[in-house]
């Protein structure tokens, strides 16, 4: 049987790596920032590095906005479909843990 879509996608691992994106690129707005301030010299290129940075934010903020919307959605209507239990064999055909003494 097939599993559910909330089952196949791998939510955690996407938003951990949105929000180590996410946490990096604001820390790397705040470098440019104070490194821009100090320095004052060649402002084109503080200027095109924050940009990306804040390009950076807007994309991995809404991204993280947009997983956790979908997560929401799929568990609230997964919530109320059929949920397939499938039996689960503990061992094989034969219980190969017992050992026959007799022998």
């Amino acid at each position: 049987m097939s599993e559910r879509l909330i089952d196949r996608i791998p939510f955690t691992k996407i938003v951990t790596v949105l929000a180590i994106v996410l946490a990096i690129s604001l820390g790397l707005c705040g470098v440019t920032f104070s490194l821009s301030a100090s320095m004052g010299a060649d402002e084109s290129f503080f200027i095109g590095l924050g940009i990306l940075e804040l390009v950076v934010i807007v994309l991995s903020a809404a991204g993280l906005v947009l997983t956790l919307i979908v997560v929401v959605t799929l568990w609230f209507f997964g919530s109320f479909s059929k949920k397939v239990s499938q039996p689960q064999k503990l061992f094989g055909e034969k219980d190969d843990t017992k050992i026959d003494r007799n022998e």
